[in-house]
């Protein structure tokens, strides 16, 4: 008899492709589901700027950021600009000092919040699952 014809390695392939099956389409569930994650994350950043930048405009975040604004509105600089240390104007510096301690403060917040970590875990396991060279 053939290995090919032995019934125990039909079944292990059928059970192989049929795994292999479920892990693509659980994969690609995982993608869209991302996928839909960072849509959401991404529309909500962006109502956030605006909101943000009208606040900014009105001299509601204080005059750096008003200033800041004017400056971003007239083409003068980018948000690119000023993060980057490219903009040098004293009112920039002072945004990025600010950057700096809120990321700062964020990153220590979800060092310290368990629900964040299992779920940055279990996006790394899918990812690793994935692609598991990187």
């Amino acid at each position: 008899m053939a290995l090919s014809d032995d019934p125990g390695l039909q079944a292990a392939l059928a059970e192989s492709r049929q795994q292999a099956r479920e892990a693509t389409a659980s994969l690609k569930q995982l993608a869209a589901h991302l996928g839909a994650e960072r849509d959401k994350f991404k529309a909500e950043s962006a109502r956030r700027m605006q909101e943000m930048q009208g606040q900014a405009r009105r001299g509601e975040l204080g005059p750096d950021q008003e200033r800041l604004q004017r400056r971003v509105d007239a083409g003068e600089t980018s948000w690119r600009d000023i993060a980057s240390g490219v903009d040098e104007d004293p009112s920039a510096e002072v945004a990025r000092v600010h950057l700096s301690t809120n990321l700062t403060a964020l990153r220590e917040e979800l060092e310290d919040d368990e629900a964040f970590q299992e779920a940055n875990a279990a996006a790394r396991a899918q990812q690793e699952q994935a692609d598991p060279e990187h």
